[in-house]
């Protein structure tokens, strides 16, 4: 092959892996914004839990001389600190934790292999 031809080739190569990469960088991103999605929506529930569990525990500390009403305020707001607790272990736990990790992997070793199949070519 000509040098020309080789050129035109490589190109021709790297357009469509550069289409390719695209391809795989929108779904790993579509996948990524569910997975955040689904985190926010717990996350925001134990941030508004949390706020109910606090105003909770101020009641119960306003009604601390009745005894049956400070009790079963705290334990209204004990409940629901366990549910906000959950809810943001559960969304933090599903958060992603490195974004788009599989394209920025499939990205170094295309480059990689680029760099070692332009010294082989130069040599």
């Amino acid at each position: 092959m000509s040098t020309n031809e080789l050129v035109r080739r490589a190109m021709y190569e790297a357009r469509l892996l550069a289409k390719a990469e695209l391809l795989h960088a929108k779904v790993e991103l579509t996948k990524e914004a569910r997975a955040a999605r689904f985190s926010g929506v717990f996350l925001g529930g134990a941030a508004a839990l949390s706020v109910v569990g606090l105003a909770l525990l101020f009641t119960a500390g306003a009604a601390a001389l009745a005894l049956p009403l400070w009790a079963g305020a705290l334990l209204a707001a004990g409940v629901v600190f366990v549910l906000a607790a959950l809810c943001a272990a559960i969304g933090w736990v599903k958060l992603p934790k490195k974004p788009m990790r599989h394209t920025l992997e499939r990205l170094s070793m295309d480059l990689e292999e680029i760099r070692q199949h332009v010294e082989r070519t130069r040599h």
